[in-house]
């Protein structure tokens, strides 16, 4: 997710119909520059070399999503006879109509992962290890994170420093996450914390891809890997 306003005006996005490396390209309306919605910046066109702001943001289950913020307004998407014309390329083996032009034999090539990028640092996390482990403590380039799972093929990346502590944290009972530190409940989707010490606080969300592994590794050849 991207903030649409490049150098003080608001741009107006539209589907190009392009591909690069099987990732969708866009295009805004304004100046007809080229974009790709992987990276966020433009690949062509006058504001080719701009780059758009990434704002954070949660990608679950809609049950985790109505328990965390049960007054949530939806953007109605369903109709009578609504099918789901990507369910074959989901369900598929193949790595998208153009074919893969590196290949890395770490996960599956449609392997689901969670990619953030520090410091221009990319780092991919296969969310079935995600999804095992349930947590995952990590520090990258000298950032400690963690990222929680928050639904099936689900999760969020957060820091873990907050207010001069740097926290562990683990799962507690009944699917529940706690830091080791303070004891305190936290909610994995919103990494607010729910209970305890630190109850009121919230940890500072990372923003991160969901992405195919042969997507992330097309783009992020160096991209290092939780699995």
């Amino acid at each position: 997710m991207y903030a649409r306003t490049v150098n003080g005006r608001d741009l107006t996005f539209g589907v190009s119909g392009k591909l690069v490396r099987n990732s969708l390209i866009m295009y805004d309306r304004e100046t007809h520059s080229l974009w790709s919605h992987l990276t966020g910046g433009a690949i062509q066109g006058s504001l080719s070399g701009t780059q758009l702001q990434v704002v954070t943001a949660t990608q679950t289950a809609w049950a985790a999503w109505r328990k965390a913020h049960p007054d949530t307004r939806v953007l109605p998407h369903d109709y009578p006879g609504q099918t789901d014309h990507y369910a074959g390329y989901f369900g598929g083996t193949d790595a998208g109509i153009l074919g893969r032009k590196r290949d890395d034999n770490r996960l599956p090539a449609k392997a689901r992962v969670l990619g953030i990028r520090i410091l221009d640092h990319p780092k991919a996390y296969s969310l079935d290890a995600v999804g095992r482990a349930r947590v995952v403590n990590d520090t990258f380039v000298d950032v400690p994170l963690v990222v929680l799972a928050t639904a099936d093929q689900a999760a969020a990346a957060f820091r873990r420093d907050l207010a001069g502590q740097t926290l562990t944290f683990a799962t507690g009972p009944n699917g529940t996450v706690i830091d080791r530190e303070t004891g305190t409940s936290w909610d994995p989707v919103t990494g607010r914390a729910a209970s305890g010490v630190l109850v009121g606080q919230t940890l500072t969300p990372l923003p991160a891809t969901d992405s195919f592994w042969f997507g992330w590794f097309d783009f992020f050849p160096g991209t290092a890997l939780y699995r």
